[in-house]
């Protein structure tokens, strides 16, 4: 199953669709519900996020109303997981650079707190313009 999350409450970001290819098998949240966490999603999932961004935060594009660095974005996610449940993949899709760096940061900080082992953290960035691209897109880049 994928999981959307969004995390950004602005209306570009939260208007942004999937590409077709990623199917009908989607939920999707607002970061009013993300931000809350308790949304109970399974082991195994593929979760989905779509915010602005840059190499040390995600968020609205705007700075002061939803800025995310990486320990919170870890927490965040972890937080709408299911009891002891990490998901199989993590997609960042942001309109903004330096979103490899930030999914980078992201795998430092999940290295640390010895979470999300075999997780994979993929980014993508590019303004928003279309639909998220589908997973097998040469716009992701994988973050080991």
């Amino acid at each position: 199953m994928v999981y959307v999350l969004e995390m950004s409450t602005d209306a570009d970001i939260r208007q942004t669709q999937l590409d077709a290819a990623w199917g009908n098998a989607v939920t999707r949240y607002s970061w009013a519900q993300v931000s809350h966490g308790g949304l109970n999603i399974p082991a195994g999932s593929t979760i989905i996020v779509v915010a602005h961004g840059n190499d040390t935060e995600i968020g609205n594009a705007a700075p002061g109303t939803v800025d995310i660095n990486e320990s919170v974005f870890l927490a965040t996610v972890h937080a709408c997981m299911a009891a002891n449940a990490v998901p199989a993949r993590v997609y960042l899709s942001t309109c903004g650079t330096g979103l490899a760096i930030f999914t980078a940061r992201v795998r430092i900080v999940a290295t640390q707190n010895q979470v999300w082992h075999g997780v994979q953290l993929l980014g993508h960035h590019d303004a928003v313009a279309g639909p998220v691209p589908p997973s097998t897109a040469l716009a992701w880049t994988q973050i080991f």
